[in-house]
């Protein structure tokens, strides 16, 4: 075969496929976004930040039952949790300077299939050093699932 006609045929083959990788139905992942629920939107808590209180340092758990909640958790507010429809991400995190506030984003990454929380500490100008609970209710994972959960200060 001549090689000219050979190299061609590859490069025609080539640019086929890739053409079809954009075109033939193969989308690119992205990651969405889900709406994080709390104790204090779906309860009524306040100010879980300073009032739940768990056994936990610099780390995280997932509370998938209300015997494991009761036994973990205390604090003024202590609901029935929908643990048919959540589970609760819980975590302590030593801050630096007061808290202004906490903000949290959920998603599953869809490469890995795993379940993310980004928790966003928003620092005052307070010289206090707390010891800060977050916690975010996520729709209910499968037994024995983990969320890997990133902890931005700013």
């Amino acid at each position: 075969m001549n090689p000219l006609v050979y190299s061609a045929g590859l490069l025609l083959t080539a640019m086929a496929l890739n053409s079809c990788a954009t075109t033939c139905g193969v989308e690119p992942c992205s990651n969405t976004a889900v709406a994080v629920k709390s104790l204090e939107s779906e309860y009524g808590c306040q100010d879980t930040r300073r009032q739940l209180s768990i056994n936990l340092s610099e780390t995280h758990t997932v509370i998938r039952n209300q015997a494991d909640f009761d036994r973990l958790v205390s604090g003024p507010c202590h609901p029935l949790i929908d643990f048919s429809a959540y589970d609760l991400v819980i975590g302590k995190k030593g801050l630096a300077s007061g808290n202004a506030g906490i903000a949290y984003t959920y998603q599953r990454d869809c490469t890995t299939n795993q379940a993310r929380l980004q928790v966003t500490f928003s620092q005052g100008m307070t010289t206090e050093a707390p010891h800060i609970t977050y916690h975010a209710l996520v729709p209910k994972l499968a037994a024995e699932e983990g969320v890997a959960v990133d902890i931005e200060v700013k």
